[in-house]
């Protein structure tokens, strides 16, 4: 007859006990998780989606705008407050106008300026909710549905 003796050391006596107590966290969590809410907390989470319903009326989320400038091959992406820059091959993202370098922040003002047609020789191209927007000299903006309505001498002028 052979008899099995299991000894265990102090270490593996310590990575059991770790074990089980991770598991009791883990029933301890899941079963708080699925506690239903107390009708006092439900008051005040309908006061807080009422507050976010007021902040997001200020600000739509459907909104989406996007803008490229390319001031003498540096490429300047502006889409929902964000800005990407890329300047001879470097990217670098900018998560405000603030954070923007002030170089690339005068680039930005002098090609939104001609864009309003005070010089009167250049086409831009602005993107808004899927739509495409083309300022012509002059200042004047026309709406195209997609890129490929846009007439080829226009898109040639936007250099695309």
């Amino acid at each position: 007859m052979i008899r099995y003796l299991f000894t265990l050391s102090p270490t593996e006596y310590l990575v059991f006990g770790c074990l089980a107590f991770a598991g009791l966290m883990l029933l301890t969590f899941t079963l708080l998780k699925t506690k239903k809410p107390s009708p006092t907390q439900n008051a005040d989470a309908k006061k807080d989606e009422s507050k976010q319903e007021t902040k997001s009326k200020k600000k739509d989320p459907a909104l989406q705008v996007m803008e490229i400038f390319d001031y003498n091959g540096t490429k300047i992406l502006h889409q929902d407050g964000t800005y990407t820059v890329n300047d001879k091959g470097v990217v670098t993202n900018y998560s405000n106008w603030n954070l923007l370098p002030k170089n690339y922040q005068k680039m930005v003002k002098e090609l939104d300026n001609r864009s309003l047609g005070e010089k009167g020789q250049d086409y831009f191209l602005e993107i808004l909710n899927g739509f495409y927007y083309v300022s012509l000299p002059g200042g004047k903006k026309k709406r195209y549905n997609s890129l490929d309505d846009i007439p080829s001498h226009i898109r040639k002028r936007l250099g695309m």
